[in-house]
């Protein structure tokens, strides 16, 4: 599984990993990682997305500053509650967009430019 570090600053800067995925068009937090940057999930702009099963879950998307692959930005993440799965997504938007990102399927890489 591409499991990679993400830092994301609320008072501070704090890492997590996050699997990046490049089926997801948004990248999506556990909602209790705004308790760790000390931000209000529900201050976030509420949107309802579809997940890999179908379902609709509810995501707050929050402008967070970023630190991935050595570069900081400013980017639009989700966070929810109803994220059924054991690790965060890192998407598409404002994260791909950014970087050259290859999988390296038969060696088990991923290369981040």
């Amino acid at each position: 599984m591409p499991l990679i570090p993400i830092e994301l600053r609320g008072r501070e800067w704090v890492k997590f990993l996050g699997y990046l995925d490049s089926g997801a068009s948004y990248s999506v937090f556990h909602s209790d990682v705004l308790r760790i940057l000390d931000l209000e999930i529900k201050k976030g702009r509420k949107e309802f997305i579809t997940v890999g099963d179908g379902s609709l879950i509810t995501v707050y998307f929050h402008k967070i500053p970023v630190r991935f692959s050595e570069t900081e930005f400013e980017a639009d993440l989700g966070f929810s509650r109803q994220l059924g799965i054991g690790f965060h997504i890192i998407g598409r938007k404002d994260i791909f967009e950014r970087f050259v990102i290859c999988f390296d399927e038969k060696n088990r890489l991923v290369e981040i430019k």
